[in-house]
């Protein structure tokens, strides 16, 4: 996607003006809180197309080469029948390395060690009863596998075709920046995927975050990496190893979590799961997102 057409609708001079009216740009750098009268650095604008992709990036992932660290809770619920079912939740903690090329791309290594766990206990599930059909199922899902891919300068995803693994067509939404109460900013980050697997069924993957973080931290040009909060939700096509058949309706994610600053500051709960279940990735985590420890835990 272009960078004219991923921006969109912040490229409109009356969209320019509310937001900045909103967010309290309309005036000096000084009228930021947390902001020295005496500051001269120009502070970022939402609405400057190069200012809002080191905005999204800063918020989603990081503008300097190094590590990232974030968390996902929350339960997955089916939508049927005019009601929502909770089904299962996740546990999952996320390390990723940037490394940032000289065209404006990065390389993005991704290793995600998601536990689904029972919605009240939180201990992880193995077998479940499926709550909508009343049978006993094996809960899938894949292991901790690093995951390498490819960000765009304008930060579009590219995910390779990898033979024998599913086949991701994946549309990236334009980003919207807005005000979240008087003293923090968000994005609302959408994407769309069709799923082929390799056995050519089709399943489809939507998913929307906000993502919010202090203002003055934000719209600071000389901050690289933020902690952020996440609202993450997603809907999609019943998972196989559910047997949902051709019932109509989806699984929907309601997940809160966040971006954080150190491996150690990933939730607590998670950790010991961690240490539980992969304890090669507890003792070294960034020796397996580097493809220099193997996981053999199960």
């Amino acid at each position: 996607m272009s960078r004219s057409l991923y921006f969109t609708d912040l490229s409109r001079p009356d969209r320019r003006d509310a937001l900045k009216l909103a967010m309290g740009l309309a005036g000096s750098a000084a009228m930021l809180p947390g902001v020295s009268a005496v500051a001269k650095t120009r502070q970022l604008d939402p609405t400057d197309a190069k200012d809002a992709a080191q905005i999204y990036r800063k918020m989603r992932y990081r503008t300097d080469s190094g590590l990232v660290f974030s968390w996902i809770k929350g339960p997955y619920m089916a939508a049927i029948g005019g009601d929502l079912i909770p089904v299962y939740a996740i546990n999952l903690g996320a390390i990723q390395r940037i490394t940032h090329n000289a065209d404006g791309s990065f390389d993005l290594i991704d290793l995600e060690i998601s536990f689904r766990v029972d919605v009240q206990s939180g201990e992880r599930l193995t077998n479940m009863r499926n709550p909508v059909t009343g049978e006993m199922v094996r809960v899938g899902g894949r292991g901790p596998i690093p995951t390498h891919l490819m960000v765009s300068a304008e930060n579009e995803i590219e995910i390779p075709d990898v033979p024998g693994q599913a086949k991701y067509e994946h549309v990236h939404v334009p980003v919207s920046t807005f005000a979240l109460g008087r003293t923090e900013l968000a994005i609302r980050d959408r994407s769309h995927a069709r799923v082929t697997g390799p056995d050519g069924s089709v399943s489809y993957l939507n998913e929307v975050s906000t993502i919010s973080a202090p203002r003055e931290q934000v719209l600071d040009p000389g901050t690289t990496n933020l902690d952020t909060r996440v609202q993450s939700n997603d809907v999609r096509s019943w998972p196989a190893w559910m047997n949902m058949g051709d019932r109509p309706g989806t699984l929907g994610l309601f997940g809160n979590g966040g971006k954080v600053s150190r491996f150690a500051d990933l939730p607590d709960d998670w950790h010991a799961m961690l240490k539980r279940y992969y304890p090669e990735i507890a003792a070294d985590p960034i020796g397996v997102l580097d493809g220099k420890v193997k996981v053999t835990s199960v």
